[in-house]
């Protein structure tokens, strides 16, 4: 069994003291970097005045190195024991930051975080040993835990995984992964900027981030001048341009004729699975050709394959496997209970 934790990707730069303003680690953190004290996650959503997320960011970027020590100290586990972790990338940049991902990530991180904001004493400093990084393309993982989390899948089928970051394709058979089926494309930002475009013809947009139109594209309202506006339907135009523009180019080439002939099985995951309006589009082009299914629990199902990886790599050494998935949206950490 396995545990996973989430908490959003956003983070701003604040040396503000905060006591007692959240209820635990997970909604207060609060983590240093240099000279220089970030919020993330739901604090920086409570406190932050202009937070930001990263969207498909370097691992050498400020805002992966940020996001991953918060997703080490949410974990848990015991800083004595060094970590397998398993990360993952879009297919469109796995090769170019493969290298680089294990280089920055691999080694002792000394974590200082500020107990003080859920109301604890103490310093907040936890160091960790990362003794081994393993980098995945986000597809393989999907694959994975399909495979070997609790359903096995067996044979052939194909997994669509809509992010927010981008659209990953992919064919997992009983030999391997079809090359020719690896693809990524834009993700759902994609689809909120469709969004914020048409908004903006009607009403005041100056003061709404990107940040606050990702979650309103998700609730399917927003406030706007103490008045709020119905979303569902603009946003239903938005992911079906989305689709048409984006999506089903993509999926045109992966879906042919030849791969057809190894199976007519698709998994739907990621977030975008939970969007009716998106999978309705997937439904009417392969309908009538495939079995389309939507993954249990899409939302988790790269970090659940982050951890079955790690696991491998564990075996009976005195190592404890962790699956990080730094998202665009969200950031989630699987580990093994117990």
């Amino acid at each position: 069994m396995y545990t996973i934790q989430s908490f959003s990707s956003l983070m701003q730069a604040s040396n503000a003291p905060l006591v007692n303003t959240a209820s635990s680690l997970l909604n207060g953190l609060k983590i240093r970097l240099g000279q220089q004290w970030y919020i993330c996650g739901k604090l920086a959503l409570n406190e932050g005045s202009s937070p930001r997320r990263p969207l498909n960011a370097s691992p050498e970027t400020l805002e992966c190195q940020l996001l991953f020590k918060a997703a080490l100290l949410v974990s848990g586990l015991d800083a004595d024991l060094p970590l397998v972790v398993t990360i993952g990338l879009p297919n469109s940049t796995y090769r170019l930051y493969k290298d680089k991902a294990e280089q920055v990530l691999r080694g002792r991180h000394i974590i200082e975080s500020d107990p003080a904001v859920y109301g604890e004493d103490g310093a907040g400093i936890v160091p960790v040993n990362v003794a081994q990084v393993e980098v995945l393309p986000e597809i393989v993982s999907c694959m994975i835990a399909l495979r070997k989390g609790e359903n096995r899948e067996h044979g052939a089928f194909f997994v669509f995984s809509f992010g927010f970051g981008t659209l990953e394709t992919g064919l997992s058979t009983d030999e391997g992964i079809i090359e020719n089926a690896m693809g990524s494309a834009p993700g759902l930002h994609y689809a909120v900027h469709i969004l914020r475009e048409e908004l903006q013809e009607a009403h005041d947009l100056s003061f709404q981030s990107m940040q606050q139109l990702d979650e309103a594209f998700r609730n399917g309202y927003l406030y706007s001048n103490r008045k709020k506006i119905d979303l569902i339907e603009l946003r239903k135009r938005a992911l079906q341009t989305y689709y048409s523009e984006i999506v089903s180019p993509l999926l045109s080439g992966v879906v042919n004729d030849r791969n057809l002939s190894k199976t007519n099985r698709i998994f739907i995951c990621g977030g975008g699975a939970y969007y009716g309006d998106l999978v309705d589009c997937v439904l009417e082009e392969f309908g009538d050709i495939a079995d389309i299914q939507i993954a249990s629990q899409p939302d988790t199902l790269a970090v659940k394959g982050y951890l079955l990886n790690s696991l491998r790599f564990v075996q009976d050494e005195p190592k404890a496997p962790l699956g990080i998935d730094i998202g665009n949206i969200q950031t989630r950490v699987a580990v093994v209970e117990n």
